[in-house]
């Protein structure tokens, strides 16, 4: 009986999931679209299968810019859309010094309008086509991508009918207090914010799509919460095919009625710059968020108590590449991703994967 009651627990959120999903599809992303007007770039992208498209929502992003378009012009990224949402600095002036960017602008309230704006951008521009929706303080990382190509790993998840790949957002932070930290120099995130803590992660069952993987796992909590006490959510679809059957921006990261990828991938973060007190307390002032802004008052109550408060605990690690993560159970990959990637390139041990085992489970 219990089993019957979880069950029809699981099929009720599904529905809900739909219907809500089907309300923005069909009501707000035609409501957003008469809000959104186009900048610069193309208007229309026409890209292949094996190609990948950044899309970004980005508000006074200016000093993030050249390290975000330099690690995913390097990753092989074709084109580049941005909506602005209200930006008072030179955020769309940096980005017109870009080939292959495409800006486009809206006023419209972002906590309102958050997963509408989203799923209008990925319907657009990425039609049966793959694309990775990041922020502008995320960059995305992927396992042997000293490897293989972006094109390559598009073409195994095309092969494999994959439609959704997991990214587990780590939170990169310098060995300096907040009141310490220099002016960020531009193209200096990688170099500066070097450190990590995944000591407080923890993992629950992912129960979004069909997942080919069992292993891969939600991920909850982090850094953020031993420092500030957030209840943070690490796990995003940040990668996505767009078909006509899957439903993205679920509980505004996740996906329903996809295929999920048998690996995981890594969206690192870096909010935790000189230009965080900026942030927080113009998410406070502005209630940005929306109900979420209770997190960014935990963070000016933290800081604001603390001034010399430092993210580098006892428990933190220095980067080493993210393959070091997939040693460290942050990532996973499965036997037949290593298998796949040895035979592109024949560089990887047997054996080195932490996965074994496939088992296909479905919401």
């Amino acid at each position: 009986m219990g089993k019957v009651i979880v069950y029809l627990q699981v099929r009720f959120n599904y529905y809900l999931y739909k219907l809500g999903w089907l309300w923005r599809t069909n009501v707000m992303s035609r409501y957003v679209s008469f809000k959104i007007h186009h900048v610069y770039g193309p208007e229309k992208i026409k890209y292949a299968p094996n190609e990948l498209i950044v899309i970004s929502i980005v508000r006074d992003g200016a000093k993030y810019i050249e390290s975000f378009m330099d690690h995913y012009r390097v990753m092989g990224i074709c084109h580049f859309v941005f909506l602005d949402n209200g930006s008072r600095d030179d955020t769309i002036s940096k980005l017109k010094g870009y080939d292959h960017v495409t800006i486009l602008q809206t006023n419209c309230t972002y906590h309102k309008y958050e997963n509408a704006l989203k799923t209008y951008l990925v319907k657009r521009f990425s039609q049966n086509r793959w694309n990775l929706f990041a922020d502008i303080d995320e960059l995305f990382d992927y396992p042997y991508s000293d490897k293989i190509r972006v094109s390559e790993l598009l073409s195994y998840l095309n092969e494999n009918r994959y439609t959704a790949v997991v990214a587990q957002m780590l939170d990169m932070f310098s060995h300096l207090p907040f009141s310490q930290l220099e002016q960020t120099k531009p193209g200096s995130l990688k170099s500066k914010y070097t450190y990590y803590d995944i000591s407080n992660i923890e993992k629950r069952y992912y129960k979004y799509g069909k997942l080919s993987n069992k292993n891969i796992q939600w991920h909850f909590h982090g850094i953020r919460s031993m420092l500030f006490g957030s209840n943070n959510g690490l796990t995003k679809a940040a990668l996505i095919f767009v078909d006509g059957k899957i439903n993205p921006f679920i509980d505004y990261h996740q996906t329903l009625d996809s295929s999920v990828a048998d690996f995981s991938t890594v969206l690192y973060h870096y909010p935790f710059t000189e230009a965080f007190y900026t942030k927080v307390k113009e998410a406070i002032e502005t209630n940005r968020y929306g109900i979420w802004t209770c997190e960014y008052q935990r963070y000016w109550d933290g800081m604001t108590n603390a001034p010399e408060l430092s993210m580098k605990l006892p428990t933190a690690s220095c980067f080493e590449g993210t393959n070091k993560l997939i040693e460290d159970n942050f990532l996973v990959v499965s036997d037949k991703y290593i298998q796949w990637v040895n035979q592109k390139r024949g560089q990887i041990m047997a054996g080195q994967s932490k996965i074994h085992g496939e088992e296909s489970l479905v919401l």
